[in-house]
């Protein structure tokens, strides 16, 4: 076979993962592991429903493909997001209460664009998360940005924090209101996909972070 031949060929195949990816991302999303068939996969993917088989071999296979690109591009915004907060611990750059502002505004607007991101995890939670737990990821941004924090505490009069409390505290007050949109969050009438509501909620977020890490 001849490379001009051969890379139309791989390209081809490229875009059929990622179209089977898109399509089961959105639908294991919608519907959850149990509720996703690869025939349904397949053919909102625009492609012959035996094409996900072809690629994944198998349901499982291919739903842990969608937690690795799903946790992928989380670590990435994530990263992002953690950037000024990294540097204002090794450069003091800035102000803290702005570094953390843009890691939280960083993180929910990869969260508030990604809502699949969200559903996934829900379900997962809901099934146990045995295949979560199976799933190769990278999921350490966060947690090493508040080390990075800790570790120059006592220079920068900070009090020395617990890293899990300030995940943990990041965590609950980000991506957890999220889960509960229509229905908690619907209740105190905070809707996060409102920029107004959503600034105020990144200001409380940050005033909360600020109460673990300053002294009393």
């Amino acid at each position: 076979m001849s490379a001009t031949a051969a890379a139309p060929r791989t390209r081809n195949a490229d875009r059929s993962r990622a179209a089977i990816l898109d399509a089961a991302e959105h639908l294991f999303a919608e519907r959850g592991f149990a509720g996703a068939s690869l025939e349904d996969i397949g053919a909102k993917a625009g492609l012959s429903r035996g094409t996900p088989s072809y690629f994944y071999g198998s349901k499982e296979r291919l739903f842990v493909a969608v937690l690795e690109r799903v946790f992928a591009a989380r670590e990435e915004a994530t990263a992002r997001a953690f950037a000024p907060l990294r540097a204002w611990a090794h450069e003091g750059d800035g102000s803290l209460e702005r570094a953390l502002a843009r890691a939280v505004e960083g993180y929910m607007a990869f969260l508030l664009a990604r809502p699949t991101f969200v559903r996934l995890l829900e379900w997962e939670e809901l099934q146990g998360g045995r295949r979560l737990r199976e799933t190769p990821r990278q999921s350490r941004a966060i947690a090493d940005a508040f080390a990075a924090v800790r570790a120059v505490a006592s220079r920068r009069g900070l009090r020395t924090f617990e890293v899990e409390d300030a995940v943990l505290l990041f965590v609950s007050l980000t991506f957890s209101p999220l889960t509960q949109h229509s229905t908690f969050m619907a209740a105190l009438g905070r809707d996060l996909a409102d920029p107004s509501t959503l600034r105020r909620h990144v200001r409380f977020v940050v005033d909360q972070l600020l109460a673990v890490v300053r002294p009393r």
